[in-house]
């Protein structure tokens, strides 16, 4: 069902909704637009026939709505589930790309490595060390999605989501340092 077009708007949705999820001063609703952008990957994903990646994506969905739960509770997820999810990606991998599609790629390990730092960065409760840690699985993504020819909106959702996250650290964690250095002065 390869379908460009599909691709492209479901891909341009996802970015609208990681751009907003860096911008937002909660830990609870930061998780909330994570995991809409990831449903619309993830129909991005299907659109360009990327299995893995779409696989990989609903997994992260239950991973973000599942730490979701434990943020509305106030309360840090165990890390078993970062465990539990992270062999839940490493086996729907092995099963698709080795056992039923038999297209497993060298590449892949970008795509493996970044989902699996999601599972653990998602885990951390305080909003700047996230902002902080989720530049490296980003930049990852992005080298996935370019090396193996993702639909331009993918690609380009990460690199928003880059540019996202790193004016949010500006924002809300390096300028409001400065001021007060200012102030003090």
């Amino acid at each position: 069902m390869d379908n460009p077009i599909l691709a492209t708007i479901a891909s341009f949705i996802a970015l609208v909704f990681v751009v907003i999820s860096y911008f937002v001063k909660n830990k609870s609703l930061y998780l909330l637009f994570q995991a809409l952008c990831i449903v619309f990957l993830v129909v991005s994903y299907f659109f360009t026939v990327q299995f893995f990646a779409m696989i990989g994506l609903a997994i992260g969905l239950v991973r973000a709505l599942v730490f979701f739960a434990y943020e509305k509770k106030d309360k840090d997820a165990p890390l078993w589930v970062a465990f539990t999810l992270s062999a839940a990606t490493l086996t729907s991998y092995f099963v698709v790309n080795f056992w039923i599609l038999k297209t497993a790629q060298p590449l892949d390990v970008l795509c493996l490595v970044a989902l699996v730092m999601y599972a653990f960065i998602f885990r951390i409760r305080n909003l700047k060390i996230v902002r902080f840690t989720m530049l490296i699985p980003t930049i990852l993504s992005i080298l996935f999605n370019t090396l193996t020819h993702a639909a331009l909106f993918a690609s380009l959702t990460y690199v928003f989501e880059l540019t996202a996250d790193v004016v949010s650290i500006f924002r809300y964690h390096i300028l409001p340092v400065h001021k007060e250095e200012k102030e003090e002065k």
